[in-house]
């Protein structure tokens, strides 16, 4: 019944229009019968809709047929791969025909309890959804068409898990155009998934080299995977656009090459205010390059280089790069192995900055003397200090004085991180009594897999229960005995806050007896302290 319309060389996708027809018929009549079945009312337009249900399926089967990588020639089962693309068709119909029903049933429910149609930003264009689709020309002028209106005047735009060819890229181009008195942020993450290579980098250089109309402030190139290729591929991007103060390559496979280039090609680093990479495989090579833009760029205020495989080296170079300027606000290192001397050099740099305040350093291994060292380099010349992740960072019970007596001095801290660090009872009291001792207006506090056996957990939860608007409160992963569950629960509920207790499902009170304490008169004197 489906038959191609050309050789299987050229592996076009069509079907016969009689059929897409029909299949639109019988879409149409459904969005009809469940609306009035199910819902008592008439949704409207259920032909045009049925028809844009067709289409968008046929176009993703059509792609399909020019990307997918089978074997069409004789012999070996040439009908196979027009088979699966049929049932892919079909598929891709039902799956946007149930999303079609899903919308337009809540609609109905909100217009039967009174509720408005929601209102989006009226200068913000955001494609990104769930229903991940490739976008043929067709396709891109029908979705970009409020871009293309007359008098359009977005200023920032999100074309984020659409999948964009040649084609749809220069619809792309036009829709640009037409906004770039007013065009200042893109959203270019993950647009170009499943694309072969010399496509999907073409498209990037198309879609970059369109923002080129316009005095772009912020772009994010987040979730390509395109390497050095694709970091060159948005040359003139990076070299003309001269005031970019946000850009983002996270999950981009930024390798040492990759970096390189961007110090490049970025011909205005000094613009720069925010700058973010994650999940890439940077290593401390690469890490020497973004150490040298960040030199460039004093006025840095959100620095993430998450996950990126460098160690205390690679920390040095960031320490360094960092310490161009005095204006950073927000750091987060997660995930790198930071270490000991790596550490020292970080607290060097963040001592000379007054406005930080959200510091991220989870799972860096700086082991307690750094640890020590960063904590009172943060109390000392961070005042501003809210947000303090020091989770699994190797802390031990040999740093927690000193770290307690730091945070003492934090006067504005409101979530304290400091899980997988095996502290134990009198640590995480210790750290409580000096969370107490700042009178920070601290609201979540995370405690959890440091072998707590009753008296940390009873501490933490009384230094909730002193605490106005407490949200959070995390003992997971520990060796609670059950008295102390009961206790830190009726603590909690006391002062009304028992919502704010997170599940401890990891919880393993057998483990509590195995545990000696051989602190219990420092802890009392601890708990003293924290008396409601």
């Amino acid at each position: 019944r489906f038959l191609s319309g050309a050789p299987f060389s050229i592996m076009v996708f069509s079907i016969a229009k009689e059929q897409r027809d029909d299949l639109v018929d019988r879409m149409s009549d459904s969005l009809a019968a469940i609306g009035f079945h199910n819902y008592g009312q008439t949704f409207t337009d259920t032909r045009a809709k049925a028809e844009e249900i067709e289409a968008r399926a046929f176009s993703v089967a059509e792609v399909a047929s020019s990307t997918t990588k089978e074997s069409w020639s004789a012999g070996t089962g040439g009908e196979r791969p027009m088979i699966e693309l049929i049932r892919l068709y079909t598929k891709k119909a039902a799956e946007l025909l149930q999303a079609e029903i899903i919308r337009c049933g809540e609609d109905a429910m909100d217009t039967s309890t009174g509720a408005g149609d929601a209102v989006g930003d009226s200068d913000r264009f955001d494609l990104s959804s769930k229903d991940r689709e490739f976008y043929t020309q067709q396709r891109a002028e029908q979705v970009l068409a409020p871009l293309m209106a007359k008098g359009a005047s977005f200023s920032k735009v999100k074309l984020s898990t659409k999948s964009f060819g040649i084609d749809a890229a220069k619809v792309v181009t036009k829709a640009f155009a037409n906004n770039a008195s007013t065009l200042k942020e893109v959203d270019l993450s993950d647009i170009i998934a499943g694309r072969p290579e010399e496509e999907a980098l073409k498209a990037i250089e198309i879609i970059t080299e369109a923002t080129l109309c316009a005095k772009i402030t912020s772009v994010d190139l987040s979730d390509n995977a395109f390497g050095e290729k694709g970091v060159r591929a948005c040359t003139k991007m990076l070299q003309q656009q001269s005031g970019i103060e946000e850009i983002s390559f996270m999950n981009n496979g930024i390798s040492e090459q990759a970096a390189a280039a961007i110090l490049e090609l970025l011909a205005s680093p000094q613009s720069l205010k925010k700058f973010h990479l994650d999940k890439n495989m940077t290593g401390d090579d690469g890490t020497a390059h973004i150490g040298k833009l960040l030199e460039k760029a004093p006025g840095m205020l959100d620095f993430k280089m998450a996950g990126s495989r460098f160690t205390s080296e690679g920390a040095k170079f960031l320490a360094k790069g960092l310490s161009a300027g005095a204006s950073l606000v927000k750091l987060d290192l997660t995930d790198n192995n930071v270490n000991q001397e790596g550490g020292f050099a970080l607290a060097g740099m963040l001592f000379k900055q007054p406005n930080l305040k959200h510091v991220n350093l989870e799972a860096t291994s700086l082991g307690p003397k750094a640890a020590i060292q960063v904590a009172q380099a943060l109390a000392s010349g961070c005042p501003q200090l809210e947000y303090l992740n020091l989770n699994a960072c190797d802390i031990t019970p040999e740093g927690v004085p000193q770290v307690a007596q730091a945070i003492s001095a934090m006067k504005n801290l409101k979530t304290l991180k400091i899980s997988e660090n095996e502290l134990g009872d009198l640590g995480i009291a210790q750290i409580c009594v000096a969370l107490k001792m700042a009178g920070c207006p601290v609201v979540e506090l995370d405690v959890s897999t440091n072998e707590l056996v009753e008296k940390g957990a009873v501490a933490a939860a009384k230094l909730a229960a002193s605490r106005a608007g407490f949200t959070s409160l995390n003992l997971d992963g520990n060796y609670i005995s059950d008295e102390g569950v009961e206790e830190v629960k009726s603590i909690m509920e006391g002062a009304g806050i028992a919502s704010a207790l997170m599940p401890m499902e990891e919880n393993d009170a057998d483990m509590a007896d195995d545990v000696d304490d051989d602190n219990a008169e420092g802890l009392d004197n601890l708990l003293a302290h924290l008396k409601l």
